[in-house]
């Protein structure tokens, strides 16, 4: 989590930011629900081939080695070897939620800014508390 400030001249100025923001949200959520979507279909092969293993087996679960995924940890930092179609259609769902998540919010504030547009005829200046990237306070400043 990071918090910057960021001075606008304008509210314009700042829901331009906003919108940009939304837009490079909304590029990364269609690449990585278009992801998930193809993480969704190796997950429904592998789990239709180990049904037919399974049958074949007698019911015995016969995993193959890249469908062992191992997590190490390196200072905090997990790191997934032998990735499963579970495992990464799990992150990739995780980080779906996240963008949507902080995409509500962006709209959310863009609209809570609307009032303020009328601002701009006075010459005040805004100073935006952004915390990862989202405005979470507004210093005014009439000029």
């Amino acid at each position: 989590m990071s918090i910057e400030l960021h001075t606008f001249k304008s509210v314009t100025e700042l829901t331009k930011q906003l919108d940009d923001e939304v837009s490079r949200i909304k590029t990364l959520l269609g690449e990585y629900l278009r992801r998930l979507d193809e993480s969704r279909a190796r997950l429904e092969k592998l789990r239709k081939t180990q049904e037919v293993i399974s049958k074949l087996t007698g019911g015995k679960s016969v995993a193959a080695k890249t469908g062992e995924g191992q997590t190490l940890d390196l200072m905090g930092l997990k790191v997934l070897v032998y990735v499963s179609p579970e495992d990464e259609a799990e992150v990739l769902e995780e980080s779906v939620k996240t963008l949507q998540d902080k995409l509500n919010v962006l709209q959310r504030v863009r609209k809570a800014l609307e009032p303020l547009g009328s601002l701009e005829e006075a010459g005040a200046t805004l100073t935006a508390v952004m915390n990862d990237g989202i405005p979470t306070r507004i210093l005014l400043r009439v000029t």
